[in-house]
């Protein structure tokens, strides 16, 4: 079992944002959004040095609480202070975006971090539809073909020519090629039959996030059958599983901590929006209807002292398979950067030891 450090950059005096969406600017203040990122650079510097092996990045918009709307510019500055550990993409929302100049950013980035680049895509949460104004309706099909434009334009070795649906180009020549060929690693972050199913004939690897296991479980159950029916079998490192953990030096103070900030939002919207984002995209578990998580609380899956969060990351192999656990150590809204580290040593000193066999 791998362990990844899910590098959120959060904007350090949050807890004073107003509960709207989205957050206004005038409630940023520079300085402290520089002492953010550099607070965020020192976590993953500890995360290398006890012993993680990947750092992700995260795109996000408008939120405030998340200072990394380009993944791409924060994994070249991670990659500057870390120079061990695989950076992840986790990840992209490529609808959004021109799919040649993200394979440009992920062959410049394969080549500044001497080949230590994964990159992920994913269709994101529906509030990201809006900054862009794109049709949400069109959000998937736009994913499936800018992933298949960004895989050609890395491993093509000659110009060539893409006519699809939503993206035409009379000439595509990636340059710098990647380091690692043909491709680094990649990954969709998904949970939606499709996706799953688009992951598994493609021969990608699988991020799942926040739910459950047992339900996330469904996901992965649904890979593993498309993979067997596409003629592959996916290896641990591809099959990913974002969470929160609250780790403490025992179950009590765990459980204490964990009682404390019970019911805070991570991200707060008006009711009315969160009705409408919701409303305009009903996600899915492996083909099964949920609603999204919209402006409300993420569950945290790994609570307790370190032997049982050893116990809860063996059940979550056993159930769902997942060689890659990419954490956020704490539950989100918390701006206690001492603790994070704290639990950050901890894990590397207590834990990670001891899943490296799982």
């Amino acid at each position: 079992m791998k362990a990844s450090l899910f590098a959120q950059m959060g904007y350090a005096e949050r807890h004073k944002f107003p509960a709207t969406w989205p957050v206004p600017p005038s409630y940023h203040d520079p300085a402290v959004t520089m002492q953010s990122y550099e607070d965020g650079l020192e976590e993953c510097e500890l995360a290398e040095e006890m012993g993680f092996d990947w750092i992700s990045c995260s795109e996000h918009h408008y939120s405030g609480n998340r200072l990394t709307p380009n993944p791409a510019v924060m994994a070249a500055a991670v990659s500057q202070r870390c120079k061990k550990v695989r950076i992840a993409l986790l990840g992209q929302l490529l609808q959004h975006h021109n799919p040649i100049r993200a394979a440009e950013e992920i062959g410049m980035l394969d080549n500044l971090t001497g080949g230590r680049v994964i990159m992920a895509f994913l269709r994101g949460v529906p509030s990201e539809d809006l900054p862009y104004g794109m049709n949400p309706a069109e959000g998937r099909a736009r994913l499936f073909e800018g992933m298949d434009l960004l895989l050609k334009a890395l491993t093509e070795p000659q110009p060539f020519s893409w006519e699809g649906r939503y993206y035409q180009f009379r000439t595509v020549s990636v340059c710098p090629r990647p380091v690692q060929q043909p491709l680094p690693p990649v990954i969709v972050a998904t949970r939606s039959a499709d996706a799953v199913q688009y992951a598994a004939s493609h021969r990608l690897g699988l991020a799942v996030s926040y739910d459950p296991v047992d339900q996330m479980a469904k996901v992965t159950d649904k890979y593993y059958h498309g993979c067997q029916e596409a003629g592959w079998q996916p290896t641990p490192d591809q099959i990913v599983y974002r969470a929160n953990m609250l780790l403490a030096e025992t179950d009590e103070k765990a459980e204490a901590e964990m009682r404390r900030r019970d019911g805070q939002t991570p991200f707060p919207v008006r009711e009315s929006l969160k009705e409408a984002l919701i409303e305009a995209d009903r996600r899915n578990i492996a083909g099964e209807a949920k609603q999204a998580n919209v402006g409300g609380v993420l569950p945290t899956t790994f609570i307790g002292g370190p032997d049982t969060i050893v116990k809860q990351i063996k059940r979550c192999k056993e159930v769902m398979g997942a060689g890659v656990l990419d954490l956020l150590p704490q539950p989100p809204g918390s701006n206690d950067v001492g603790a994070l580290m704290d639990s950050l040593e901890l894990f590397g000193k207590k834990v990670l030891p001891r899943i490296r066999e799982i």
